[in-house]
Parts: C-alpha cells; structure tokens; sequence
C-alpha cells in the first residue's frame, strides 16, 4: 500500500527489454563518404587542398541529408525498457503507470498486415466513412519527442492510470508488448 491507502500497482523490475535503431544504412552512408573523400583526395591532392576541404564540406551536407532519419530514430526512439521503468527517445514513464486493461487491448489489436488487408476489403464509401471517423478522433500523444511515427516502425498505443493515451513508435511491436505485459504482470 502507497502513502494515500491505495494499492501500489505489481511490477516486475527485473524485465528487461532493449531496443536500438539499425546501422546499417549509417554504415553504408559513412563507408561511401569515406571512399568519396579518398576518392577527391587522390585527385585533387597535394595541388588543390581548398578544392578538396570545399568537394568535403559539400559532400558532408549530403550526408547530413541521408543520415537525419537514423539519428532522429536514435535520438526519439530508441526503447529501453529496465528497473519498471520504460524509456522511450528522452522521455522516461513508470511501467506501473501504464494500465493492464490497454496492454491486453493492444495485444488484441490486428498488425499491419491486417489492416491492409481489413483497407483492401472495404469499398470506397466505406474507406471515406472509416477515415472521417479516424479524424475525428483525437490522436494519442506520441511517447519520445517526435513529431510522427517513422517509416518502418509500427504503433503500440497504451494508456496511463491518469487516462492518457500515449502512442509507442517500435520496430518490434510483439515483443515490446510481451515485455510490458511481463513487466506489468498482466
């Protein structure tokens, strides 16, 4: 029992659950810049030091370009779930303020593939009608800092005890939502 005669919520903090972005599109990026780079120095070396600080410069904004989706991935959405507390890009929620009852629906909601599939079988009347509806519905805060859910990453979206409908970017939506439910003890 908490201080206010209420019974404190079961969490197991022994849970643990991670969750990085992938590297492999950073890799490739800085591995091509590399070669790029020693590619103009051999040109224009040891002649044309300016030229070749300026093709680098001018090349390193290009790869700041396709390098901004993987850093804001890892700045906003990298999930660690450990010690009840889950802590998703920079903001940081106690597992036991999430409510078991949205964790089991959000077991039960369908994938993505589902819903491609639910989408594909409605007629266009329909589809008008189930997107009037979904706008007209307030959306769930995004959990992290974002400002949307990245391509490639599914939606969890849970509840607090407060009645805030918080939305989880994740890669891995199953086994985000088996660790919660583990953690919670649902």
């Amino acid at each position: 029992m908490d201080q206010r005669g209420q019974a404190t919520p079961s969490v197991d903090p022994t849970v643990t659950y991670q969750e990085d972005p992938p590297r492999t599109w950073t890799r490739i990026c800085l591995g091509a810049y590399v070669l790029w780079a020693a590619y103009q120095a051999f040109q224009l070396l040891p002649d044309d030091l300016t030229a070749w600080l300026v093709v680098c410069a001018m090349s390193l904004l290009l790869l700041l370009c396709l390098l901004a989706v993987p850093l804001s991935k890892h700045l906003y959405h990298r999930i660690r779930l450990a010690d009840g507390e889950l802590r998703v890009g920079r903001e940081r929620l106690p597992v036991a303020s999430l409510t078991p009852v949205s964790l089991a629906a959000a077991a039960n909601e369908p994938g993505r593939a589902d819903l491609r599939a639910y989408r594909a079988s409605l007629t266009p009347a329909q589809l008008k009608e189930a997107r009037r509806r979904t706008n007209s519905l307030t959306r769930p805060r995004l959990v992290g800092g974002a400002w949307a859910v990245p391509v490639g990453m599914e939606e969890l979206v849970v509840e607090t005890a407060e009645g805030t409908s918080l939305l989880i970017a994740t890669r891995d939506r199953a086994a985000l939502l088996g660790a919660l439910t583990r953690a919670r003890g649902v």
